[in-house]
């Protein structure tokens, strides 16, 4: 199975009806898990379908749009994965179109970009990502991160007090996100996500950090240089707050 098969196959992945027990699907998350471009894209992929999910969740269900949607559906074809495909595909549109038409869908304002950020990176290291790069050294994980072409990173210096665990790398709006784990106290964790600032040009440097809440998730950002911090673990603002670089 390539990659391209891989990627055909999980588009169409549906967790809540089982599709894990499925051998074609079973395969093609092996595949992923296995391979670190796949893993990252399948980490992105799913980040969108929950991010167009929670979209499709918050619309009020026009009149009759279930009905219309099943009507043109053919028997079930879980047998017929093209058949299937196209079906979904065509589902999906028909929702799309309406969501587009009643003006539902909207860019999101710039003023907006921090905590669409502090969402999206959230819902990451809320599933425990694997990691690209495992390491227990700091300065092994800054060195892999420059072979991969990524630009230098700062850690405050409470935060590299901790025992690292790896890296990653994400994406926000077409830029790379670096992703460096730390091992807290009882088994928590502490993540350090770094953006380029043209992602979020609303951050300027010397700002007062952005605090918020994810669903227990309490995030930081900030801005230094050319760069976008962001600091994530559960717990509250004091706990956080003593990780932040020292004024």
């Amino acid at each position: 199975m390539n990659a391209a098969e891989v990627r055909l196959i999980l588009q169409s992945f549906q967790p809540e009806v089982g599709d894990e027990n499925d051998p074609q699907f079973a395969e093609a998350l092996r595949a992923a898990a296995n391979d670190p471009a796949l893993a990252r894209w399948w980490s992105e992929e799913q980040a969108f379908d929950r991010a167009i999910a929670a979209q499709l969740a918050a619309l009020p269900e026009p009149f009759g749009l279930k009905t219309r949607i099943l009507a043109q559906q053919a028997a079930p074809a879980r047998r017929f994965p093209a058949r299937w495909i196209f079906g979904f595909a065509s589902a999906v549109a028909v929702l799309l179109l309406l969501a587009f038409g009643a003006g539902l869908f909207r860019p999101a304002p710039a003023t907006n970009l921090t905590a669409d950020y502090a969402r999206e990176m959230t819902s990451f290291i809320r599933l425990s990502p694997q990691l690209d790069m495992k390491s227990n050294d700091l300065g092994e994980i800054k060195t892999w991160l420059a072979k991969n072409n990524l630009q230098p990173l700062s850690v405050p210096d409470r935060l590299a007090a901790l025992q690292p665990l790896g890296c990653r790398v994400l994406s926000f709006r077409g830029q790379d996100v670096t992703l460096v784990c730390f091992a807290r106290e009882r088994n928590r964790l502490a993540h350090l996500f770094v953006v380029d600032r043209a992602a979020l040009p609303q951050m300027t440097p010397g700002g007062k950090p952005v605090f918020a809440n994810n669903h227990g998730w309490m995030t930081a950002t900030w801005a230094e240089g050319d760069r976008v911090y962001m600091i994530t673990m559960q717990g509250g603002r004091a706990a956080l707050e003593q990780y932040l670089p020292s004024a």
